[in-house]
């Protein structure tokens, strides 16, 4: 058994890593970290009285970390890179922010906005796109999840880009994300009226999860890529869809699909569907799973590849408890699928 601490666990996400690990018969759960839900019990129909009476939202600085071997941290971003030397070097850390995610200290400043304070550390997080480094995933200290937006981009397109099927100085991507994206620090109620009975553009061009899907992009080609990148706000509560516009190079797009199809066959989190066909929404909602669609545009070498996910599971908690599995080699599925 493993012992985990959640920090910032009463929100959106930090829901979704309780509820898992409660599923997950390796995982012993000894503190929740909460500020402004502190002495609360997190609401989980899946918690026995027992767990209840002992689960409660903890203050950050109540809980004592002796003996914890994991930490996931949902906190906001811009908190875990001040706090990370509170806590012994023995504990291994599952990062659900951005605070780790790139590799430029640079990047920090121009993406996120703020001056980074512990960029030796960075070295110790190894980007957790599951299917992608799993290896890699299996050896290192600490994991920086990747962020929603940039799972849906980076699954299908690493692929391409490494077997040189497509143009990477054209790579266009429109997404669309439920308000539960926005996290829970801003109020729900708020967030459903902005949305109500409209679509909100928003971070085209400049939106934080860029710099991660350039930097793994580029890493995977040894070579500079940079999309061009928009989202949008939908009214409904979770989940992710990615149009991503591409041009082929020296390939059909029967072959994009078939080299997707290979790739992924014996990954099971991971759907392509039939050639010409696309997934919604509510074909992931509540699940782990990753569905991709190919589809040829007006021109030959146009393609549209459509990504969908639960931006709470798969883009957020599904993957970090897939990395935990991964780092104590027990069952990739352990926690996320019913036991």
């Amino acid at each position: 058994m493993k012992n985990v601490v959640i920090l910032g666990a009463s929100g959106f996400v930090g829901y979704e890593v309780i509820r898992m690990c409660l599923m997950h018969s390796e995982i012993n759960i000894i503190a929740l970290s909460a500020n402004r839900a502190a002495g609360e019990s997190p609401n989980l129909d899946k918690m026995q009285d027992n767990q209840k009476a002992s689960l409660k939202y903890q203050k950050l600085d109540e809980i004592n970390f002796n003996d914890v071997d994991y930490i996931f941290n949902c906190l906001p971003n811009k908190n875990l890179y001040k706090i990370i030397n509170l806590f012994n070097n023995r504990v291994r850390l599952i990062d659900l922010s951005t605070d780790f995610r790139l590799d430029k200290p640079d990047d920090y400043l121009t993406w996120y906005g703020f001056q980074h304070d512990n960029l030796k550390l960075v070295d110790e997080f190894q980007y957790g796109l599951t299917e992608i480094y799993r290896d890699k995933i299996k050896v290192s200290k600490h994991i920086a999840n990747p962020g929603c937006y940039a799972t849906s981009v980076l699954m299908p397109l690493i692929e391409l880009v490494k077997n040189d099927l497509i143009d990477t100085d054209s790579i266009i991507v429109d997404s669309k994300s439920g308000y539960s994206g926005a996290g829970k620090t801003n109020d729900p109620q708020s967030l459903m009226l902005e949305v109500k009975e409209t679509i909100k553009t928003y971070g085209v061009g400049d939106h934080k999860h860029i710099a991660e899907i350039n930097q793994e992009l580029s890493r995977n080609i040894n070579n500079k890529v940079e999309i061009f990148f928009s989202a949008n706000l939908i009214p409904v509560e979770r989940g992710i869809l990615s149009n991503i516009y591409v041009e082929l190079k020296n390939s059909s797009h029967k072959e994009v699909h078939e080299t997707l199809s290979m790739r992924f066959k014996n990954e099971p989190f991971i759907e392509i569907m039939p050639l010409d066909t696309f997934p919604s929404t509510k074909d992931v909602i509540g699940t782990n799973n990753l569905v991709i669609g190919v589809k040829k545009g007006y021109k030959d070498n146009k393609i549209c590849i459509v990504s969908a996910l639960d931006n709470l599971v798969k883009g957020a908690a599904g993957q970090a408890i897939q990395n935990f599995n991964v780092m104590n080699e027990f069952e990739e599925t352990k926690g996320i699928i019913n036991e």
